[in-house]
Formats: C-alpha cells, sequence, structure tokens
C-alpha cells in the first residue's frame, strides 16, 4: 500500500479509491459560464530521495527504436516535483466549459507513447499516429472503457472513432511487440482535470465555490483523494507529498 501525505491548511480526509465513473453523476456545463470562481493550486512532490531511473532495455528494432532508455514512470525534478501526477475534482455536478481538445493525437516515436500520460474527455474522437519506420501492435487495457489490440504500420495512423470511448477512467497503453512501451490514457470525468508538470506544480481554475473531493492519480505511486473547500474568487493552495 502507497503511503501518501497531504500539508493543507484545511481540514483533510484521505482514504483510498478507485476510479468509478459509474457512480458519479452526469456533469452539466453551466450556463453563463462560473461567476467568480475559485482556484486549487500548489505542487506535488516525492518525500524522500527519488530512486535512479529504471533502464528499459530495448531488445527489438533497435535501429529504429534507438538504445536503452529510462524509464518515465516516476518523473522527479532536482526539488522533488513529480511530473505526470493528475488531480482532479470529479464530484462537481456542473461548472465551466470543456476545454480539452475535440480531436486528441497520440504518437509512437522511436518506440515511446508521445505523450506519457494523455488527458481526454469522454466521446472524443481521435487519431494514434506511428511516426516511426517499423510497425507497432497498439494495446489498450482498461474496465471496460475502451479496450483494442491493433496493428499500426510503420508511418500510418489509426482512428478512434467519436463515442467509442464512452466513460470516465484510466486506459494503459502497450506494444506487444516493443514490451518496454507503456502509457496511459486518463479519461476525465469532468473539466477539473489536469496533470502536473515538470515542477510537479498544477492549478484546476474557475470552480463554483463548496466543498468537493479531490482526486490524486499516478502510475507508480497510486490513487488518493481529500476533501477541498473552495471559497469564491479566493486561491486554495495545497501542498502535496507522495511517497513510494
Amino acid at each position: 500500500m502507497q503511503k501518501v501525505r497531504w500539508t493543507i491548511l484545511i481540514p483533510i480526509y484521505l482514504f483510498i479509491f478507485g476510479i468509478n465513473s459509474a457512480e458519479a453523476a452526469k456533469y452539466a456545463v453551466m450556463e453563463g459560464g462560473v461567476k467568480n470562481g475559485g482556484i486549487v493550486s500548489g505542487q506535488v512532490i516525492l518525500n524522500g530521495t527519488a530512486p535512479p531511473a529504471r533502464i528499459l532495455k530495448i531488445d527489438e528494432d533497435v535501429e529504429a527504436c534507438g538504445g536503452d532508455r529510462p524509464s518515465k514512470e516516476l518523473l522527479v525534478n532536482k526539488k522533488g516535483g513529480i511530473k505526470n501526477v493528475v488531480l482532479s475534482i470529479e464530484d462537481i455536478q456542473s461548472g465551466k466549459k470543456w476545454d480539452f481538445p475535440n480531436e486528441f493525437v497520440y504518437d509512437q516515436k522511436k518506440c515511446a507513447f508521445v505523450p506519457h500520460v494523455l488527458l481526454i474527455k469522454p466521446k472524443v474522437q481521435g487519431f494514434v499516429l506511428n511516426s516511426d519506420k517499423v510497425g507497432h501492435n497498439f494495446h489498450t487495457v482498461s474496465k471496460g472503457i475502451y479496450n483494442i489490440n491493433r496493428k499500426i504500420k510503420a508511418g500510418a495512423k489509426m482512428k478512434v472513432k467519436k463515442n467509442k470511448i464512452r466513460k470516465a477512467g484510466v486506459i494503459r497503453a502497450k506494444c506487444d511487440i516493443h514490451s518496454w512501451m507503456k502509457g496511459w490514457w486518463f479519461v476525465a470525468k469532468t473539466p477539473y482535470t489536469v496533470r502536473t508538470d515538470e515542477d510537479g506544480t498544477f492549478s484546476i481554475a474557475n470552480i463554483p465555490a463548496g466543498t468537493y473531493k479531490l482526486k490524486v492519480w499516478h502510475e507508480k505511486l497510486g490513487e488518493s483523494e481529500q476533501s477541498v473547500v473552495v471559497k469564491a474568487g479566493i486561491t486554495t493552495k495545497i501542498n502535496i507529498s507522495l511517497e513510494l
């Protein structure tokens, strides 16, 4: 069980959770937009010293893929900031418009998925590209969200039709030909979903005043949630510390 420590100036409640979109109410865009919304921002850091990155052995199509490389499963900068942590307010009933693209692009370059963690909204269409000179076997694994196993030839692309990704949740991507290739799609329940940058910082804006559950997901450090109070026109600062 992963340990998670939170630092915040308001009372919090922490427990391990599983993403279950079926239990969530359907999100609605607030007519006229959010008036005087609040902001939740802060930084996600690793408590302790980050271990050396695991080295991925490239043992297939080396000429096209390149040599051995460090894994992207845990990216921590010199000050402890963690990249690719997804934070989301998922129990909100209505609020701002979706600012996610209406068409996503997910690429395969040098036998790696780009980006490593992709944020998308449900029912959106998109393309999985293959920018490599070798073929890939694009294979997704999820709990009934979007499961596919299809070959994509060198220089080709695969279309994900609109409405194929019907609900929110986490999708794992892999290639059965190149075993080191791993990536993630995070399908958001609401537009109040963000991913931390290289410094581990994040900001979720235009939130209607209220009390919500803030959820955190990381591929290696696990899942957690807490209660957060959002006040109109106020920025609530949160520092989140995760442990291996």
